[in-house]
C-alpha cells in the first residue's frame, strides 16, 4: 500500500490523539518561532481581498497509524514541533478567551507519563518538572504575551481562531504501515533532508484511489509500477549534467530534479484555475498546485460518475512525460541542443521557450530560436566599441554564440558544447594579450616563467639574455629579473591596452588562474599543454591561440593588431545572420 498524502485543515484532526515516540526529542520551539507563526496567521486574517479556496499553509505532519487495542492513536513522527505550539495556541484560547471554543486535538509524549495531563492543564507550577513542560509553559507564555499585545483579545482570538481552524491546513503524510517510522524520522531529520515537493506529488500520483475500485488490486499495482518505473527514469536521466545544465543555469539546487519539470508545470496548471493558488512563494508551492488540480478532477469524475478510464492520472502522467519528452528531443537534436542551450545560458527560461514553440514545426521553432538570439544580441551598436570594463556581459553572451554558431556551421561535426562545464567550471572572458602583464615574484614563478618565454622566442640576442639569466641563477635578483622582463615585454608584449572584444577570448576560471596576465607565448603554451591532457578549451579559443583567424602566422609569440582585425572579422561574419547590418542602419540613417 502506498503513503497516503492529503491537505487537512486544522479543524479535520481536532479529535486525534497524537503519540510522540521517544526517539523524538521534547518540545523546544524558542518564543521568535512562536510569534513568527502567530504574526503569519494574524497576516493571513488581515488580508483584505481573501479567495474562497485561499488557505494558510503549514509544513508536512508525518504521521503512521497505531491501531493499539484500547484506541487508535496516531504516531507523529515528523511535525510534532508545530503541532504542539498550535495546541497551546488553541488550549490558550478556549482557557482564556473563548470557553466555547471547540477542544483541540490530544498530544501525549512517550518519554514523560502523565504529559497528556498537563497539556490539558497548563499549569505554572509543574513547569520546572522537566525541561520538555519548562519549554511548553514558556510557549503559553509567549502566546499570552503576544495576544495581550494586540489590545482587544476577544476580536484578535476570534480571528485567530477562526483561520487556524478552517483556513490553516497541513499537508497529511501518512506512510505505509510496513515501514519502519525510526528509519522515516532518522532520514527527515537527523539526515536534514526535509520531504520535498516530488515525494509529496509522487504520492499523489500513486495513491490507489486514482486507479479504480480495490477490485482491481492487480490493474492497480500494474499501474503504479509503471508510473513509479518512468518517474525513476525521468529522474536519472535529469541527473546527468549535461541535460540539466543544457534545461537550467543551475542556480537553485533540487533534492531531486524531477521537481524541476513540476515548478513549470505547477506555474503553468495555476494560472488555468478559475481561482490561481495565492501561495507562489510558498515551498511547497507546486503539491498544493497538484493538489488542487487532482482534487477538481476528482470532483468532476464523481459528478459526472465517469468510468476509470476516465481517472485524471493518465491524463495528468502523460502531461508530465511529454514535458521531459520534449526536453529529451531538443537535447537529442544537435541543432536544437546549441541554440536552446545558448537562449538558457543567456537568461531565457526554458518552459518559456516550450510554451511558445507548443504548436510549431521543427523547421518553425529553428526559426523562432534564432529570432531569439537575434534579439539576444544589442541592436544598432557596433560589437567592437564594447568595451571589457563596462560591456563585459554582453562580449561574453557574443563570444558564447560565436563558439556555439562555429560548431553547427560544422555539419561534419559531432562535437557539442558542453553547457555543463560552462556553468559549473566559472567560465568568464579574459584578455588574449594581457593588459598590465603581472610580473612573477617569487623565485620559482619567474623560472617556469622565462623557461615558458625561451620555448616561443626566435629572437638569438633575447634567448642568449634568457638563458644567461637562468644559468646564472638571477631570477631572483630583482634587477636583473626586471630588465629581461621589460625586453621581452617590449618585444611581444605590446604597448597598446586592448580592451575591446577583439583582444578577449572565453576561458575556464581554473585556466585562468594557471597563467593569469602572462604574455601571449605564456598563455598559448598553457593552453595547448591542457588541450593535449583532455581539457575542453572552447573551439574559438583554441583557434585564437593557434592563431587560426590571422593571415600571418610566421610568428607564435605575440597577439598584434593585425591578428585582432582579422579575429573581429571572423566573429562577424560568423555571426552575420544575428548581429545588426550595419549597412541598413546607415541607409535608414
Amino acid at each position: 500500500m502506498p503513503n497516503l498524502i492529503e491537505l487537512k485543515a486544522i479543524k479535520d484532526i481536532l479529535e486525534c490523539k497524537f503519540y510522540v515516540p521517544a526517539y523524538q526529542r521534547g518540545y523546544r520551539w524558542s518564543k521568535q518561532q512562536v510569534v513568527d507563526l502567530l504574526e503569519d496567521i494574524w497576516e493571513f486574517a488581515q488580508k483584505n481581498e481573501m479567495k474562497k479556496d485561499e488557505f494558510y499553509c503549514l509544513q508536512p505532519v508525518v504521521v503512521k497509524n497505531m491501531y493499539l487495542a484500547e484506541n487508535s492513536e496516531i504516531e507523529l513522527i515528523d511535525g510534532q514541533q508545530r503541532l504542539t505550539t498550535i495546541y497551546i495556541i488553541l488550549s490558550y484560547i478556549k482557557q482564556n478567551i473563548l470557553p466555547k471554543a471547540a477542544a483541540t486535538f490530544s498530544l501525549e509524549f512517550e518519554t514523560r507519563k502523565g504529559s497528556e495531563i498537563f497539556l490539558k492543564n497548563l499549569n505554572e507550577a509543574r513547569k520546572h518538572e522537566n525541561v520538555d513542560y519548562y519549554h511548553i509553559y514558556s510557549a503559553l507564555e509567549n502566546v499570552k504575551e503576544w495576544f495581550e499585545s494586540k489590545g482587544d483579545e476577544t476580536s484578535v482570538a476570534i480571528e485567530i481562531y477562526n483561520k487556524l481552524l478552517n483556513q490553516t491546513k497541513i499537508i497529511w503524510y501518512q506512510i505505509n504501515d510496513n515501514i519502519d517510522p525510526i528509519d522515516v524520522f532518522t532520514r527527515i531529520n537527523l539526515g536534514k533532508i526535509p520531504l520535498t515537493n516530488a515525494e509529496l506529488i509522487k504520492a499523489l500520483f500513486l495513491k490507489k484511489d486514482n486507479f479504480g475500485s480495490d477490485s482491481k488490486k492487480e490493474q492497480i499495482h500494474m499501474k503504479q509500477l509503471e508510473i513509479a518505473n518512468e518517474w525513476d527514469f525521468i529522474e536519472y536521466s535529469l541527473q546527468n549534467d549535461e541535460l540539466w545544465y543544457f534545461l537550467c543555469n543551475g542556480l537553485e539546487e533540487y533534492e531531486t530534479r524531477i521537481e524541476f519539470i513540476f515548478n513549470m508545470m505547477a506555474e503553468q496548471i495555476n494560472m488555468e484555475f478559475e481561482e490561481p493558488i495565492a501561495l507562489k512563494n510558498n515551498e511547497h508551492f507546486s503539491f498544493l498546485v497538484f493538489s488542487k488540480l487532482f482534487k477538481a478532477k476528482e470532483k468532476r469524475i464523481k459528478q459526472e460518475k465517469l468510468p476509470y478510464h476516465k481517472s485524471p492520472i493518465d491524463e495528468l502522467w502523460l502531461r508530465i512525460k511529454r514535458y521531459f519528452m520534449t526536453f529529451e528531443e531538443w537535447f537529442s537534436n544537435r541543432e536544437l541542443y546549441h541554440l536552446v542551450g545558448y537562449l538558457v545560458s543567456v537568461g531565457m527560461k526554458i518552459d518559456v521557450i516550450k510554451q511558445e514553440t507548443e504548436a510549431m514545426t521543427k523547421t518553425e521553432t529553428i526559426k523562432y530560436l534564432n529570432s531569439k538570439i537575434k534579439d539576444s544580441i544589442a541592436k544598432k551598436e557596433d560589437i567592437e566599441e564594447w568595451s571589457y570594463n563596462s560591456d563585459g556581459r554582453k562580449i561574453k553572451n557574443v563570444l558564447l554564440l560565436f563558439n556555439i554558431v562555429s560548431l553547427i556551421s560544422n555539419k561534419e561535426s559531432n562535437i557539442r558544447f558542453p553547457f555543463d562545464r560552462y556553468k559549473k567550471e566559472e567560465w568568464d572572458i579574459e584578455h588574449i594579450h594581457a593588459v598590465n602583464s603581472e610580473m612573477p615574484n617569487d623565485r620559482k614563478h619567474r623560472y617556469d616563467w622565462l623557461k615558458a618565454v625561451y620555448d616561443e622566442v626566435d629572437d638569438k640576442t633575447l634567448l642568449d639574455k634568457i638563458k644567461s639569466v637562468i644559468d646564472k641563477d638571477l631570477v631572483f635578483e630583482d634587477a636583473a629579473f626586471v630588465e629581461i622582463y621589460s625586453e621581452i615585454l617590449a618585444a611581444y608584449g605590446d604597448n597598446e591596452d586592448v580592451n575591446n572584444i577583439s583582444n578577449l577570448t572565453l576561458l575556464d576560471a581554473k585556466t585562468y588562474r594557471s597563467y593569469k596576465n602572462a604574455v601571449f607565448p605564456i598563455k598559448r603554451k598553457i593552453i595547448l599543454e591542457n588541450d593535449r591532457k583532455g581539457t575542453f578549451i572552447p573551439i574559438c579559443t583554441k583557434n585564437v591561440f593557434m592563431k587560426y583567424y590571422s593571415d600571418d602566422i610566421k610568428q607564435m609569440t605575440f597577439w598584434g593588431n593585425d591578428d585582432r582585425e582579422r579575429y573581429l572579422v571572423a566573429i562577424t561574419e560568423t555571426l552575420k545572420e544575428y548581429l545588426p547590418d550595419r549597412r541598413d542602419e546607415s541607409e535608414r540613417g
